[in-house]
């Protein structure tokens, strides 16, 4: 862009940018798929709780009884797993939202400097067409203070 110097940094910091928001977009879906997870296990914790209560209304043996006790306690165990992973996948997901936002402050704050540089270059550019006019007026009036008669050329 007319000799900006640092138009290679800001195709860089757009690249970095870029690649931090895919990850940023992976992160969040692998975070709404272990929301489902947990979802899903609450649901079959609760589903079994319902189980318990309608067998043990029913009438059922101890060993059974045991089983869906065992198996409700792994329920509760593999929530509280899917519970930190959920965490941990909001936190990355926080983290890499931080540094996507760092990467966009960057950007802008390289395209404010090619913005200025812009605008020194239609200023100085600004200064050389008033300086050709200048002199081009400045030609014909001297031409007319020497020869009043003679009609510009």
């Amino acid at each position: 862009m007319d000799g900006f110097r640092l138009q290679p940094l800001i195709e860089l910091a757009e690249e970095r940018s870029r690649l931090v928001a895919q990850e940023l977009q992976r992160l969040r879906q692998q975070w709404a798929e272990a929301e489902h997870k947990l979802q899903q296990l609450k649901s079959y914790l609760a589903e079994y709780r319902s189980r318990l209560n309608d067998n043990v209304c029913d009438g059922v043996s101890v060993n059974v009884m045991r089983d869906f006790q065992r198996f409700i306690a792994k329920l509760e165990l593999a929530i509280r797993a899917q519970v930190e992973e959920v965490e941990r996948y909001r936190q990355r997901w926080e983290t890499t939202k931080r540094l996507w936002m760092e990467r966009e402050r960057e950007i802008k704050a390289y395209h404010i400097l090619r913005e200025r540089h812009i605008r020194q270059l239609q200023h100085a550019e600004n200064k050389r067409e008033q300086r050709v006019q200048d002199e081009s007026a400045q030609r014909i009036a001297c031409s007319r203070a020497r020869d009043p008669f003679d009609p510009p050329q």
